[in-house]
Parts: C-alpha cells; sequence; structure tokens
C-alpha cells in the first residue's frame, strides 16, 4: 500500500507537496498544502474524496508528515500523531503480479493533471523536505535527482521573504490604473530588501521593447554606500545614497509615481522631481507594460542603464498589495518564493 513519510518545512501557505499516480493513470493521490494545512486529495476505481486538517504547518519549523494507506482508509499524522483519516473504500493502487507500481511527482504534477483535480490548486511550493522515506524503501531514487541539483538543496536557516539568486527574474501582469482619483495611473511600490551584491534592477515596467521605469541598485564612487536610483529609458530621474546595502539590516524602499510627479524615499531620505520623461512614461503606462522584479528581459542594447540581476531577500508590495511569487506569469525556477537565508551574526 501506498505510504510517505518526511520532514517539511516552508512558510508558503499553498502548493503541491507530493502527487503519485498509477501506471495507468486510473488511480491518484495529492498530498498539498492550502492555508497552511495538510490538504489529500485522491481519485481510486471507486470515486474521488478532497480533506483537510490539523493546524497550520507554513510556520518555517521542521514537522514530521506521514500519509499512510491502511485496510479501509488514508492516515495523516503530523508529529507522529493523527490529524486525519479519510474512509477509502478499496485500494488506491491496483497491484500487478504482487507489485505496487506508481509514478511520483514531488512539488508539482504533470500538466495533464490540472484539470481533473477534485478542488484546483496553485501547485507552485517552496519548502525544504528531508528524511525521506518513501513506500517504505527509505529515499531511494529522490536522493540521487536532488544531489544532482543545487537548486533543490535546502538552505540551513531560513527566515520569511524571496531569494533572488541573481539568475533570474520574475513577470507580472499589474494593472496600475487608478481608480480612486483623477489621476490616470498610479505606481506605488514599496520594497524591503537585503542585498548581497551591489548592483542590480529591483523593480522595472517593460513595455515592448523600452523601460520606461527601472528601480535599482548601484555601486556607488564611496566605498561604504551604493546607489538606488530610478530611470525612465537610459535616462536617471532620481538618486538617492544609502549606507553599506549588502549587510545584514533590511532596507525600506518607496517609490511613488504619478503623471505629474516621482517621489524616491529610501529609510527616512526623500527625493521629490518632476522630470520632463515623465510624459514618456505617462504614454507607456496607456499603452500595456509588464511589471518584473529581480532583473529585465532581454532589451536592446542601451534601453536603460542596469541590466543585472538582483541578488539577494526582497519582498515587494505594489499599490498596497503585497505581491506573490507563486502567482506570478512566470518566474526563474531558482528564485525562491517564500524562503530567504538568515545571516548569523
Amino acid at each position: 500500500r501506498f505510504t510517505a513519510e518526511f520532514d517539511f518545512r516552508t512558510y508558503d501557505a499553498e502548493g503541491v507537496i507530493l502527487y503519485a499516480e498509477s501506471i495507468d493513470n486510473t488511480a491518484w493521490i495529492l498530498l498539498a498544502l492550502r492555508d497552511g494545512k495538510i490538504e489529500i486529495q485522491f481519485k481510486n476505481e471507486f470515486g474521488t474524496k478532497v480533506t483537510s486538517g490539523g493546524k497550520a504547518v507554513n510556520d518555517g519549523l521542521w514537522h514530521i508528515i506521514s500519509v499512510e494507506e491502511l485496510e479501509h482508509s488514508i492516515s495523516v499524522k503530523i508529529a507522529k500523531e493523527a490529524v486525519m483519516s479519510i474512509n477509502s473504500p478499496g485500494t488506491l493502487f491496483k497491484q500487478s503480479q504482487g507489485f505496487l507500481e506508481t509514478k511520483v511527482y514531488i512539488a508539482g504534477f504533470p500538466r495533464k493533471v490540472g484539470n481533473n483535480l477534485v478542488k484546483q490548486i496553485n501547485p507552485r511550493l517552496d519548502g525544504c523536505i528531508r528524511a525521506w522515506n518513501l513506500m517504505n524503501q527509505g529515499h531511494s531514487g529522490v536522493k540521487e535527482v536532488i544531489q544532482e541539483k543545487q537548486s533543490k538543496h535546502c538552505l540551513v536557516s531560513v527566515g520569511r521573504g524571496s531569494f533572488y539568486p541573481g539568475t533570474g527574474m520574475a513577470a507580472f501582469q499589474i494593472n496600475y490604473n487608478n481608480l480612486d482619483s483623477d489621476e490616470d495611473w498610479l505606481i506605488n511600490v514599496t520594497l524591503t530588501i537585503r542585498p548581497s551584491t551591489d548592483t542590480g534592477v529591483m523593480f522595472a515596467l517593460v513595455s515592448n521593447e523600452t523601460v520606461p521605469l527601472a528601480l535599482s541598485i548601484v555601486d556607488s564612487n564611496s566605498s561604504d554606500s551604493q546607489k538606488i536610483i530610478v530611470t525612465i529609458g537610459n535616462i536617471t530621474v532620481a538618486h538617492l545614497e544609502s549606507k553599506k546595502l549588502c549587510t545584514p539590516r533590511k532596507v525600506l524602499i518607496g517609490l511613488r509615481v504619478t503623471k505629474q510627479q516621482l517621489e524616491l524615499s529610501v529609510d527616512s531620505h526623500t527625493d521629490r522631481s518632476s522630470p520632463e520623461q515623465l510624459s514618456f512614461l505617462h504614454q507607456a503606462m496607456m499603452a500595456n507594460v509588464v511589471t518584473y522584479l529581480g532583473g529585465l528581459p532581454d532589451v536592446p542594447l542601451g534601453s536603460t542603464l542596469v541590466t543585472v540581476f538582483y541578488n539577494g531577500c526582497m519582498e515587494v508590495k505594489v499599490n498596497n498589495r503585497q505581491l506573490d511569487l507563486d502567482e506570478a506569469i512566470s518566474k526563474h525556477n531558482d528564485i525562491r518564493s517564500h524562503s530567504c537565508p538568515l545571516i548569523m551574526q
């Protein structure tokens, strides 16, 4: 019968932990998180079921999770204590010549599966799993896959936030239309950053092959500070210096732009201006822009000043909404949506 046990750690609230299906795809079981709690969905020859229960486990601590198929039920335990028992007539997977064969997917499922679920779910999950024991065979098969991929290795200690490794970005389709005032549009961005390198694009708007707005960190001439700059096209329209940024402290950056005014704030310092380039930004905002975090797609040389990917921790709010990288229209696989390495001081 089907069994799985492992240690699990995450700050993510929703996503697929494990999906297993029969070789002929007629039966399957899904172990997932929803609102931070364990959810089970399964299908066999007798029908489908979905249920969730237990306490929320997305608190960043390690939890022992186990799923075991018993004779007439499926049992789910957290820290060896039963939290769910789901009645299951018949077995989940049929045996073939005395053997039980299943295909197992970790942290996701095949594309074709999404529409067949009992309850739809955002499959993207940022978490960490160790001490695997699948089908009472230990970590056989899992270890070989994970050892080969550095990006699949666990961080030793993590905190809340998103981590950009300096190799890619995330893209969002965001509507900046401002219905609450006379302004046509409003860009109100708040970033909490802890960079690991001194240059990189944190936030940018891209329209076709132009970059009508970008917020970047750049190296300053001074050895104990960096610059935060705002560019429209390839012209710097605002900048502020900040004390050395690549430290354990987090820095708060604010950027508020309307068609009349641009305001950049870093910690307690503010730079307000009304550059003539705002008319170029206004034209782009009236057309269509894609929002990028952590870097830029391929744009023509000279269309903006900084093209380096951001490396470090960053949380972003746009127009008072916290962006969840699991909801991005595209995201580089190495970006960790809900976990950031802690710096031991």
